[in-house]
């Protein structure tokens, strides 16, 4: 095994590793349980060893072939994720047993290139975000904003769906990453210059915060029940959602009114009473 990742056993975390890609593939577009992702196979010379590349929604362009790259973890809630060292054994069609050693490398992962050229850009896949008329638009400063903002909404609508289902914060990135590829896809984007073009989680209608139980759920596991009929153990993670996020909107403002009314501050109980509505 290489200086570099000497000492490494499979499913361990490679904080570092610096190599030559000597092979890159086309991505290949799948759909999980999760929701669709992308794969990336190609191989990386590492200390005069080869190792085959996975890249997981984290397509490389064509140019990135024979050069020398750094891929690096970044550090998370939950510490270093993004590159680890895999193994994989399998059977060809000629019946003989492959045994590969695997560097897979996920979204969250930083890649640098050495030399005296700038990273690769990544709008060749067909898959990676598509922002090219936004890019030669005039005003590239209102581009990115418009980037950013669908990201943000994304964020926040996976967050809010999810709300008490999923916890690992490495997992709800890559929902977010699968959400935010198939939207582009799709050609869908959020902007706040483009108002008839954004979908809206909140209930358009006025709401009145003393009649909080009667407002609708808007997204999550109990969309399109009535606040007043979700128990007081799911309110309670919506008012510790919105504690997070801010109460700026009709909807949860009605969660801070229904927080003041049961003292919902305290921490969730399994054995939560339900609301009597």
């Amino acid at each position: 095994m290489s200086n570099q990742l000497e000492g490494l056993e499979p499913k361990d975390i490679i904080k570092k590793v610096t190599g030559k890609i000597t092979k890159l593939f086309p991505e290949k577009e799948k759909d999980g349980q999760y929701g669709p992702y992308t794969i990336q196979n190609g191989e990386i010379e590492v200390d005069g060893q080869s190792y085959k590349l996975a890249l997981w929604n984290n397509t490389q362009p064509d140019s990135a072939k024979g050069r020398e790259v750094t891929i690096s973890s970044t550090r998370g809630k939950h510490g270093l994720n993004g590159v680890t060292l895999e193994e994989e054994s399998f059977k060809n069609k000629d019946g003989q047993q492959i045994h590969n050693q695997v560097i897979k490398v996920s979204a969250s992962a930083k890649i640098e290139y050495d030399g005296p050229s700038e990273e690769p850009a990544r709008v060749d896949s067909p898959t990676r975000l598509k922002w090219d008329k936004t890019i030669v638009s005039d005003n590239p400063e209102q581009s990115l904003d418009k980037i950013v903002e669908t990201h943000q909404y994304i964020d926040s609508l996976v967050r809010m769906a999810y709300l008490g289902k999923i916890t690992d914060e490495e997992t709800l990135r890559a929902y977010v990453s699968s959400v935010f590829i198939e939207a582009n896809r799709k050609g869908i984007s959020i902007s706040k210059s483009e108002p008839k073009s954004e979908p809206k989680v909140e209930k358009p209608a006025e709401l009145d915060p003393k009649d909080w139980a009667s407002a609708i759920v808007p997204s999550g596991s109990r969309k399109g029940e009535k606040l007043g009929e979700i128990g007081k153990k799911d309110l309670t993670k919506l008012y510790q959602y919105y504690l997070e996020k801010g109460f700026t909107t009709p909807f949860s403002k009605c969660v801070e009114q229904a927080a003041q009314d049961f003292n919902l501050d305290a921490p969730v109980e399994e054995d939560a009473d339900e609301i009597p509505y």
